[in-house]
């Protein structure tokens, strides 16, 4: 076994898998795996999934996490999510402007077609000068507004018989023919910038097996406690930090898990701190965004090995994120 140490400042964080596979919970699921497309959902984008009607409002992933321009991204048929470790919640993950990828945007409006603030029909956004009304308004308000649609960058149009609406983060249509819930409908803006993206072979495109992640929970998340930063140390104490990681198995495939312990320089658990891991396997590496640490200061994530030759290297690092503070440790073993 080899250890890997690093220096950071206030925080100490460590990762270890145990001998026995410490399946998630309904109480704490870690991921998801959807077999329609083949994908698994980790940590902060599948938490951030499940509580916003995910399926509905981005559709089944097309994509493995992956690193893009530097930012652990995941792509799904209507969305691109974002992870951002180092914002306190409930900003550490974000949906991409991909609405603006059409490249259509309207002047603001007029001040007098501006609505006024008590038409319950009518939502004007200064912001960008536009506004919402009647059916696409509806849609806005229940789908989770500016978080998951951003601001309106266009007015209502007609296009191809339906009414349509351009967004930051989304194009949405209505269908003037359709009434209940589906008479307005999100674009499928992930799918229409990953093909302009990557090609068919991408690797991150390519179908998986699961991840073991066990059984997902189903409802609403717990509500993130207010992030509060951990007091630092007296003077420019320089603490070291290590990253162990016992494998469940040292053969060259199956599921392996991991429990994240993040901790301060005195020991104490710390509780909300953001954290990613890579694995990187021969065939290349893996991107998780991890949940963040519960009240233990526990965090866990789970993967699937694959098929690795014999006598090859695995390697799992992990990045710690606590305000202004950042850890980061790797551990590696190697293939029997």
């Amino acid at each position: 076994m080899k250890f890997g140490t690093a220096v950071l400042l206030g925080m100490l964080l460590t990762v270890c898998a145990f001998a026995a596979p410490t399946v998630a919970t309904a109480d704490a699921p870690f991921c998801a795996f959807i077999p329609a497309t083949g994908h698994n959902i980790h940590g902060a984008f599948f938490a951030f999934y499940r509580v916003r009607n995910g399926v509905e409002n981005f559709g089944n992933p097309l994509t493995e996490a992956f690193k893009e321009n530097g930012r652990i991204v995941q792509y799904f048929e209507r969305a691109r999510l974002e992870f951002f470790p180092e914002n306190p919640e409930p900003f550490r993950v974000q949906v991409s402007f991909l609405g603006e990828q059409y490249g259509i945007t309207d002047p603001p409006l007029k001040s007098q077609a501006i609505p006024p603030d008590n038409n319950p029909n009518f939502h004007y956004f200064p912001d960008s000068g536009q506004m919402v009304s009647f059916a696409i308004k509806e849609y806005f308000d229940q789908s989770g507004g500016i978080q998951i649609l951003g601001y309106p960058i266009s007015g209502l149009r007609f296009e191809s018989g339906k009414f349509v609406q351009y967004f930051q983060r989304q194009r949405v249509v209505w269908d003037p023919m359709l009434s209940g819930a589906n008479k307005v409908r999100p674009s499928a803006v992930g799918q229409l910038a990953l093909d302009k993206k990557y090609p068919a072979d991408f690797k991150a495109r390519a179908r998986v097996p699961t991840d073991w992640c066990g059984t997902p929970m189903t409802g609403p998340a717990p509500t993130p406690a207010p992030f509060v930063a951990p007091t630092p140390s007296s003077g420019n104490t320089a603490l070291g930090m290590q990253v162990r990681v016992r494998f469940r198995q040292t053969r060259t495939t199956g599921p392996q898990y991991v429990d994240v312990i993040a901790e301060d320089q005195n020991g104490r658990r710390l509780r909300d701190v953001a954290a990613y891991a890579i694995v990187y396997l021969v065939n290349g590496e893996r991107y998780f965004p991890l949940l963040p640490t519960n009240a233990s200061g526990a965090s866990t994530f789970g993967f699937e090995i694959g098929n690795q030759p014999t006598n090859c290297s695995v390697t799992v690092q992990v990045y710690g994120f606590s305000g202004a503070l950042l850890a980061a440790g790797r551990d590696t073993f190697n293939c029997h």
